[in-house]
């Protein structure tokens, strides 16, 4: 039976795609700060709730191209740095354990009700014998992971949207009164 599960890992591919989208009722460049500032990241970010041991450090940058931030968990360890980023999208690449290396877009593009945001990871796992199976497991916890995160974001955005659509209300009618 182990000789089996060791040529089913040999055969399986080490390589894992993920590819998650959602449209949210915010403008692009709402999103985009949430998404390309580090330090806006604990607003939306899942992996606490998925690893409560998970303790991040942002360095500085901590926004824009060059930005980078690391994570220590009993799961290992990582680093992400974001190596472009325009209106329409943020790409970036991330570390795992010093040896499994993704790259990751986040797109940002307009749609009638608001802006679709699209997440891609590609990533490969370089474990000998069992990276299959890694592959395999990388690619089922960040496909969760990827749709919280976007929930989180579209909850974020949208709130802060209305706050800022009742914030200016607020101050017309204030003006108005006068």
């Amino acid at each position: 039976m182990t000789l089996i599960a060791l040529v089913v890992g040999l055969m399986l591919s080490q390589q894992y795609t993920v590819d998650k989208s959602i449209r949210i009722s915010a403008s692009a460049e709402e999103i985009a700060s949430l998404v390309s500032d580090f330090n806006q990241w604990p607003e939306w970010q899942p992996w606490q709730a998925v690893d409560p041991s998970i303790e991040f450090i942002i360095a500085e940058p901590s926004q824009g191209v060059g930005a980078h931030q690391f994570w220590q968990s009993r799961f290992g360890k990582g680093e992400m740095t974001i190596t472009q980023l325009n209106k329409n999208a943020m790409m970036f690449n991330i570390l795992f354990n010093q040896e499994h290396i993704a790259k990751g877009e986040i797109r940002f593009s307009n749609a009638a009700d608001g802006v679709e945001v699209r997440c891609t990871l590609q990533g490969e796992v370089n474990t000998p014998i069992i990276g299959g199976y890694l592959a395999l497991l990388s690619q089922y916890i960040l496909n969760n992971s990827v749709k919280l995160a976007l929930n989180n974001i579209k909850t974020y955005a949208q709130l802060a949207t209305t706050e800022k659509a009742i914030a200016t209300d607020d101050s017309q009618s204030g003006s108005s009164e006068n």
